[in-house]
């Protein structure tokens, strides 16, 4: 296909990679969340199944962002006390993010493992952000397998990690710029 006619967009969690389709209540939406149901600890477990790349799309990920510190009442690092500093002025403290929910990301490609990212790597930066060297590349119609190793009985918690990618596609099959 010529390259005029393809376009490069950023991936989407549920309509590209098929992910959180079992076992959540989003699992029809675009949203980074995953909410966890697991009690066990040191696991892998699947948040797409052996899903199958669509026909012509391709996907590369080369990242991943955990979203933990956006959360709450304001997305920096001080939120709102709702105590006061004694003259009747609210006070700010230092927020801390919910723990995280997963501690490591596994991508298979085509029944063989591509990578093992382990996640608690990021965890001292201000935005937790990790790029990998090379990006994992999903070919039209190969099967997949995305995984996250829970951090013990993280039953009830929400993860809220983001896949940095793009899907090379079509012009016209989601977007037409």
């Amino acid at each position: 296909m010529a390259l005029e006619k393809l376009v490069v967009r950023d991936v989407r969690p549920f309509s590209d990679l098929s992910m959180y389709a079992a076992g959540t209540t989003i699992a029809t939406i675009d949203e980074w969340l995953y909410d966890a149901t697991s009690t066990t600890a040191n696991a892998f477990t699947s948040v797409t199944g052996d899903a199958t790349m669509g026909d012509q799309r391709y996907v590369a990920i080369f990242g991943v962002r955990d979203l933990r510190k956006g959360v709450g009442v304001h997305t920096t690092a001080m939120q709102l006390d709702n105590s006061t500093d004694g003259f009747g002025a609210s006070t700010l403290k230092a927020w801390n993010p919910p723990p995280a929910v997963v501690r490591q990301l596994r991508l298979s490609v085509g029944g063989a493992v591509k990578v093992i990212w382990d996640l608690s790597s990021v965890e001292s930066y201000p935005d937790p952000i990790g790029f990998s060297p090379s990006a994992i590349v999903i070919p039209q119609n190969t099967t997949f397998n995305i995984s996250y190793n829970l951090g013990g009985n993280v039953a009830g918690r929400r993860a809220w990690l983001q896949l940095i990618g793009v899907v090379v596609e079509p012009r016209g099959r989601v977007t037409s710029p």
